[in-house]
C-alpha cells in the first residue's frame, strides 16, 4: 500500500470523521453537564439562602415572643403590686370607718340608716371601683402588649433585615 492508495486515504478520512465527531459529541456533552452543575448549584445557593432566612426569621420570632413574656411579666408583676397597694388602701378605709362609727356612737348619733350606711356604701363603691380599674388596666396592658408583639412580628415578616428589638 502506498500513499496513493485509495484505501489509506478512506481510512484517514474516517479517522478524521471519527476523530471530529467524537470531539463535538463531548463537547456538547461538556456543555450540557456544566449547565447541569450550574443549574444544580443555583438551586443548592437558593435552598440555603431560604434556609437562612428561616433559621433568621425563626430566631427573630422566637426574640419578639421572649420580648413579649418579659414585658407581660412585668405588667404582671406591677399590676400585683397595685393590688397589694389597693389592698392596703381598703383595710385603712376599714379602719377610718370603724373609726367614724365608734365616734358616732360614742357621741350619741345613730348608725342605722334607712337606705344603708353612707360609709358603707362608700367602701363597696371604692372597692368595686378598684377591682374594675384594675380588670381594664391588666386588660390594656395585654393587648397593648400583644399589639406590639404583633407588629413586630409583621415588620419582622416583610421588611427583610426588620429587626426591631424594643417593646
Amino acid at each position: 500500500m502506498t500513499l496513493l492508495d485509495p484505501r489509506v486515504w478512506g481510512g484517514l478520512l474516517l479517522a478524521v470523521v471519527l476523530a471530529a465527531g467524537g470531539g463535538y459529541w463531548k463537547g456538547h456533552h461538556d456543555a450540557d453537564q456544566s449547565a447541569t452543575v450550574a443549574s444544580q448549584a443555583k438551586q443548592i445557593n437558593d435552598l440555603t439562602a431560604a434556609n437562612n432566612l428561616y433559621r433568621q426569621t425563626t430566631q427573630t420570632l422566637a426574640g419578639i415572643s421572649i420580648d413579649a413574656k418579659k414585658s407581660s411579666d412585668a405588667a404582671n408583676a406591677a399590676a400585683h403590686a397595685s393590688d397589694v397597694a389597693a389592698d392596703g388602701l381598703r383595710k385603712q378605709l376599714g379602719q377610718y370607718i370603724t373609726a367614724a362609727r365608734h365616734s358616732t356612737t360614742a357621741g350619741g348619733g345613730s348608725t342605722a340608716g334607712g337606705g344603708g350606711d353612707p360609709l358603707d356604701l362608700l367602701s363597696g363603691l371604692l372597692s368595686r371601683t378598684d377591682q374594675a380599674a384594675g380588670d381594664f388596666a391588666r386588660f390594656a396592658d395585654a393587648a397593648h402588649i400583644a399589639g406590639l408583639a404583633c407588629e413586630r412580628s409583621y415588620d419582622a415578616l416583610t421588611r427583610k433585615g426588620g429587626n426591631s428589638n424594643q417593646i
